[in-house]
């Protein structure tokens, strides 16, 4: 087993745990979410005097919608927005902000809005100390396990991200040293490198490094294009050949696992 098949056998089993790993941490923050919508309706649950007006819930936590059916729309439309606004070095909420639209519409659905909004502000004014409040409670109940399990999942997404990375430098090394001895083969797409700086040469089927200079920063290298009689090309910097690396990189070798 080659070592690209090795880190592909890992990143897999590895997918799996990260499938199980945010399946748990959706759950516990749906059930955080819940909890803050139970804040929501504690203090502003029957506060609107204007039928079907409700609260949307959220799938956060930090951020409600105050919503009603409207006639001209075949959804409900957005009466007003609340955020808590949450300190970013504690993670606590600080402050209740509200988000309000303006409209020169004067229809009845409109002022009846602004009956609905001076509802949700008034509670705000009355109680925006115990909303605060009440909603780090929960934020505090749910921390523990909120950022075990955040953890968790971060820590399996960085794991794959290494293993890629150390694919993806496997598959750099592959081209290198292809490049030396058998050389590189393009097929559907086809490479390019810069020759020189007013020089770019396309449409490359094949490369192959004949023979480097004493420094190794530049090489004599024989190029293939569109199935034309290889030619070759003295002392173009090392630094453009790498190009044509990460290009057998990612139309040939990825391709091929695809």
């Amino acid at each position: 087993m080659t070592k690209i098949e090795i880190i592909d056998e890992i990143v897999s089993k590895k997918n799996d745990e990260l499938t199980k790993s945010c399946k748990k941490f959706k759950s516990i923050e749906l059930d955080r979410s819940d909890a803050y919508f139970e804040v929501i309706q504690e203090f502003f649950g029957g506060i609107f005097s204007i039928e079907d007006v409700y609260f949307e819930k959220s799938t956060y936590g930090s951020s409600w919608t105050v919503k009603r059916p409207n006639p001209d729309y075949n959804y409900d439309k957005e009466v007003m927005t609340i955020r808590f606004k949450e300190d970013w070095k504690t993670n606590e909420y600080t402050d209740v902000e509200t988000s309000i639209y303006s409209t020169s519409d004067n229809s009845v659905w409109e002022l009846e809005r602004l009956v609905s909004i001076g509802e949700v502000a008034k509670v705000i004014v009355d109680f925006s100390d115990d909303i605060i409040a009440a909603m780090n409670s929960v934020t505090e109940k749910f921390s523990k396990v909120y950022k075990k399990a955040y953890s968790a999942k971060s820590d399996i997404e960085s794991d794959i991200r290494k293993l890629r990375d150390e694919k993806n430098s496997s598959y750099l090394s592959i081209a290198e040293n292809l490049i030396e001895t058998k050389g590189l083969k393009f097929d559907d797409k086809k490479g390019a490198i810069d020759l020189r700086w007013d020089w770019t040469l396309r449409g490359i089927t094949s490369a192959k490094i004949i023979n480097k200079t004493s420094s190794g920063k530049s090489a004599d290298i024989e190029i293939g294009t569109y199935g034309e009689t290889p030619r070759l090309f003295e002392k173009v910097r090392m630094s453009n050949v790498t190009d044509l690396f990460w290009q057998y990189r990612d139309y040939v070798l990825t391709a091929e696992k695809k």
